[in-house]
């Protein structure tokens, strides 16, 4: 039987975008049932140049640049056309290959590959997380964005069969295919998601919380300006804090709300903005935090995909403070190891933040204790489901 799988996507490898902690996660769950894994994705910011080298390997798996998956000649934009991944599939033994695997795909881009796993006889899987909207002010750039992803969601996940959902709310938008519920998947033998023994972050009492990401445009996708007016309404309660930002300077957050400046100035050193820092030192800020921090607005967008920023936390044993979209809540209990808003007014937030930031000691060690108890996505429990999907693969229509 066929035993290797090829995981397609604009990863930034080894460690540099979320997606590419997904796309190992998945390489090692796939692994762990017998299957050999080949991921396709960028191994450097730039074009590896034309003599290479264009692979490299990450936790004994092998990565090949979905731009130049070979040296010495130049292929086909790979958000436009499937050549690069058909070249990787010619390389590989006559009848290897179980499926090609796309996450994220652009739209045309998916096309081809399904057209070229069609013309082979090797089936297709689409691995969905997001669902764009609209955002920003480029009209042209909207449109374009939200037709092809339309066409991938809706026609193109038909066209394959196999769909990999991040959530249960996308996964029942695609009745009568093969599907497979997998949010995330994390190897917590690794250490890097090995959690410390639960401690307070601040020794004086204070409770430290973290936002790390990029906000998006307007700032609209995680709500942080949101936030910010929250920890303002504590901050004129006298409830101490400090709220550490990674991705964004100061200067950054002004310029797209100006109209912050004041509240930013009130509160002065209780709001640190650390700017973009690399992905394993917001791994470090966030071992040392009391509670990782994001809203998200319950609609399509946040509930087709699933957080990174909660997995992240999840495996690390640090509370997070949110509100409930996609399955967040399948897996947070309020209270009990995070703290969940029911809706995204300042009061709203307010309330739950001064929760948090109330909550004593021997509480939080408590909660920080559950969190580090158990990490749900560990790659045991999704072992059956995946080989479950696996053999129910469907042929390209």
């Amino acid at each position: 039987m066929p035993d290797t799988l090829i995981l397609v996507g604009g990863f930034g490898l080894p460690d540099r975008t979320a997606s590419a902690t997904r796309a190992i996660g998945l390489a090692k769950l796939f692994r762990s049932i017998g299957m050999k894994v080949v991921i396709m994705g960028k191994i450097t910011p730039e074009v590896p140049p034309i003599d290479g080298p264009t692979e490299m390997e990450v936790d004994g798996i092998r990565c090949v640049d979905l731009r130049r998956p070979f040296p010495g000649r130049d292929y086909a934009r790979y958000d436009l056309s499937g050549e690069s991944v058909m070249a990787l599939v010619d390389s590989l033994p006559a009848g290897s290959v179980r499926a090609v695997s796309a996450y994220n795909h652009a739209g045309q881009a998916t096309w081809s590959i399904l057209r070229g796993c069609k013309a082979r006889g090797i089936p297709a899987i689409l691995d969905c997380t997001e669902w764009y909207g609209w955002e920003g002010k480029k009209i042209l750039r909207n449109i374009q964005r939200m037709a092809w992803t339309e066409f991938r969601l809706r026609i193109l996940t038909r066209k394959a069969g196999n769909v990999i959902a991040a959530s249960r709310w996308f996964s029942d938008t695609l009745p009568g295919l093969n599907r497979v519920l997998l949010p995330f998947v994390i190897d917590a033998s690794d250490p890097k998601w090995s959690p410390e023994p639960p401690r307070l972050a601040m020794p004086d009492g204070r409770r430290r919380f973290l936002y790390s990401g990029s906000p998006g445009l307007g700032m609209i996708k995680d709500r942080l300006p949101v936030a910010i007016e929250g920890f303002g309404a504590l901050e004129a309660e006298g409830i101490p804090f400090e709220f550490r930002i990674v991705g964004m300077t100061r200067g950054q957050y002004l310029a797209d709300r100006p109209d912050h400046a004041d509240l930013v100035a009130r509160l002065g050193d209780s709001l640190k903005f650390l700017g973009r820092i690399p992905h394993a030192d917001s791994l470090l800020e966030l071992r040392a935090t009391d509670y990782a921090l994001f809203f998200r607005r319950d609609d399509r967008i946040a509930n087709t995909g699933f957080a990174t920023k909660y997995v992240e936390a999840a495996s690390l044993g640090i509370p997070v403070v949110t509100n409930p979209t996609s399955d967040i809540d399948r897996y947070l209990t309020d209270g009990h190891n995070g703290f969940l808003a029911p809706d995204l007014s300042t009061p709203a937030i307010a309330e739950v933040l001064r929760c948090a930031a109330t909550l004593g000691d021997a509480d939080l060690l408590a909660m920080k204790s559950v969190c580090a108890a158990a990490n749900p996505f560990d790659i045991p429990p999704w072992q059956a489901p995946a080989r479950a999907f696996l053999d129910a693969l469907r042929p390209v229509r």
